[in-house]
């Protein structure tokens, strides 16, 4: 086995010893998501280089090369977030190409500097030689030439024809034909996220560029697949080195009782309760980033040179804190703890009115607003009235919903906005002695950064393939639209889990089943039994809002016809009579929409095809944007 550091540049080196990653036939497909995508652009933003991001494990079968053949490794562990940052790169390629063509016809530097970083960005995801052994593995014609892709996804789901076409469509490699169904598949979402994602001035692209190049991996290179997946498991299984929030807590602990000379085992106990209050790791980071930006507005607290907190800087923080009072730091924590355990229902709060707001955003995803709320809970006796929490909390969820869907403003964007709005509050208070609703929700509304978007493109993104785009937001929009209605027949707990697994009870649903092969009744009811139409009619329509609900037991609906799927049967779940079936009287079911000016409803169709699909999305985004529009904005102006 050989261990070593390196660095993505180090990894996808372009001169000397070029090697390539090669994911396995075996090996499961793409599997990252919305959220995988932003946790990894995030860290990358937030972050300084040389940003550690994992380990991977590799198989090398290559000590035996011939003069000029490539060496190739077999990646067991690592493919998700090696292909991902090729999608990265494939997208700041292409991004770099459009800049270039608008650069002035003389300026002879910029091109060349263009052209260095286009060649330098090439060479990292595809090797081209015109020399090649006839039986050399690993590389595709392209003309006279043999292509070696640096990393190659696995083929299953048809992932690497999806990451051809990318790399053509960006002018990397020759022609490659459009892969069936290409839209909706998880290379292109990504792709088209990440482009998104991108800064437009050529400086900035530059430095996100050089973190990636410097981002740092453990190499671990195995000579066998048995020892790759000993090792996997092993280090999967065992023990981790120690995270920020275990060595802040020692250092504060060692701190306790040098400065104060408290016992360890005290401040030991005192630290539990704070994890009574945040129990998992990644709230526990979260929270301490956001304490500093939520209080850097005092000098007690702000550190010099540090305008928010990160993960990379949260130690550099916390170790000053602690050391100038480590005491005044610990009370702090456990003080402001107790406030940030009210947001995820760790602990309870007192209005029952604001829990019920409060669980709500939390639905919504919404961890971004914690940096404001956890200003204002702390100034709770100085907030303008008693509905001041009230107004802002329902101003978030709608302005997260507003984000959350159309992805905008950027995720690297939110803290910088959230400090923002914390610091006019403060200078609310200083100059008026109060705060107020109106002073939040003007700062995010009349700031160009934090304003969200439009109404109109709101609505386009709720027409969209909303379950691709983001499943989460998806079933919250359809709890919501259940949760409106006036005459619920029938309301279970639609987010009550499973407490075996985790899992939720009630999941999404598709009517139109999602599935490759559809079943014959389906293509009969979509297409008159053309199955070429039917699928056509399945790619365009099957992930749009009207075509989903809410089911508690999924398994039991999947393919089955539209009339099955709609009959109202009695299941146990989890020692719960539920009701499942179209006709169950959840609100959901029976939302009202219109075809040839007669209502009708999923509970009430006698048939399911792409008209009732589009008529269901569109009386769903209707109802969607009353209820996410904000004050003074005019729905009128919305053709739904």
């Amino acid at each position: 086995m050989n261990a070593v550091k390196l660095t993505l540049a180090d990894i996808l080196k372009i001169e000397g010893n070029i090697e390539h990653y090669h994911i396995p036939k075996y090996q499961r497909e793409y599997t990252w998501g919305k959220y995988n995508w932003e946790v990894l652009i995030n860290d990358i933003n937030e972050n300084d280089p040389d940003y550690f991001i994992g380990s991977i494990i590799v198989v090398n079968h290559s000590d035996d090369l011939r003069p000029g053949e490539e060496k190739i490794y077999q990646v067991i562990d690592g493919q998700q977030r090696l292909t991902t940052i090729s999608i990265v790169l494939a997208a700041i390629y292409y991004r770099y190409k459009k800049l270039q063509e608008e650069l002035e016809e003389d300026d002879d530097d910029e091109k060349m500097d263009f052209a260095i970083k286009l060649n330098g960005i090439k060479k990292k995801l595809v090797i081209r030689k015109k020399q090649y052994y006839s039986d050399e593995q690993g590389g595709f014609k392209e003309g006279k030439e043999m292509c070696f892709l640096r990393v190659q996804p696995s083929s299953q789901n048809n992932n690497l024809q999806d990451y051809k076409y990318i790399l053509a469509q960006c002018g990397i490699l020759k022609e490659v034909e459009y892969p069936r169904n290409f839209g909706n598949k998880r290379f292109s979402k990504a792709f088209e996220y990440f482009y998104s994602q991108l800064p437009e001035a050529k400086d900035e692209l530059d430095e996100l560029l050089n973190k990636i190049n410097r981002l740092v991996f453990i190499h671990i290179s195995v000579s066998s697949q048995a020892d790759a997946f000993t090792l996997f498991e092993t280090l999967n299984n065992r023990g981790v080195p120690l995270s920020p929030i275990d060595i802040i807590k020692n250092n504060l602990l060692a701190e306790m009782e040098k400065q104060h000379n408290q016992e360890i085992d005290v401040s030991y106990d005192q630290w539990q309760e704070l994890l009574e209050f945040v129990p998992d790791y990644d709230s526990q980071l979260r929270f301490l980033r956001q304490y500093y930006n939520a209080f850097k507005v005092y000098d007690t607290v702000r550190q010099e040179r540090i305008s928010r907190a990160t993960r990379s800087n949260i130690l550099q923080i916390y170790e000053r804190l602690i050391k100038k009072d480590a005491q005044k730091t610990f009370d702090e924590l456990l003080d402001k703890g107790a406030v940030y355990g009210k947001f995820s229902g760790t602990n309870q709060e007192a209005n029952r009115k604001v829990a019920a707001m409060l669980t709500e955003l939390n639905m919504v995803g919404a961890a971004a607003s914690y940096t404001v709320l956890l200003h204002l809970f702390s100034h709770r006796d100085k907030l303008i009235s008693e509905n001041t929490i009230e107004e802002v909390i329902s101003f978030l969820i709608k302005y997260y919903v507003r984000r959350n869907v159309t992805d905008y403003p950027s995720t690297r964007d939110l803290d910088g906005i959230n400090i923002e709005v914390v610091e006019k509050c403060h200078k609310q208070l200083v100059e008026e002695g109060y705060i107020s609703a109106s002073t939040v929700i003007d700062a995010h509304l009349n700031n160009s950064k934090a304003k969200p978007e439009s109404l109109q493109n709101f609505q386009e993104w709720l027409e969209s393939d909303m379950f691709i785009n983001n499943s989460g937001m998806t079933r919250y929009l359809l709890w919501k639209l259940d949760s409106i209605s006036h005459s619920r027949e029938y309301a279970p707990d639609l987010w009550k889990r499973n407490p075996n697994n985790g899992n939720y009870v009630w999941t999404i649903e598709h009517v139109l089943p999602q599935g490759e092969n559809l079943p014959k009744k389906w293509i009969e009811m979509i297409a008159d039994g053309d199955k070429k139409l039917a699928k056509e009619i399945q790619d365009e329509w099957v992930h749009k809002l009207g075509n989903l609900t809410l089911s508690a037991y999924n398994s039991n609906l999947s393919n089955k016809s539209f009339e099955e799927k709609q009959s109202k049967s009695q299941r146990n779940i989890l020692n719960e009579e539920m009701w499942i079936g179209y006709k169950n009287g959840l609100a959901l079911n029976k939302l009202l929409f219109s075809i040839d000016h007669k209502n009708q409803s999923l509970a009430s169709a006698n048939t399911w095809n792409a008209d009732m699909i589009e008529a269901r999305t569109n009386a769903m985004v209707k109802r969607i944007i009353d209820i996410f529009s904000f004050e003074n904005e005019t729905v009128n102006t919305v053709t739904v």
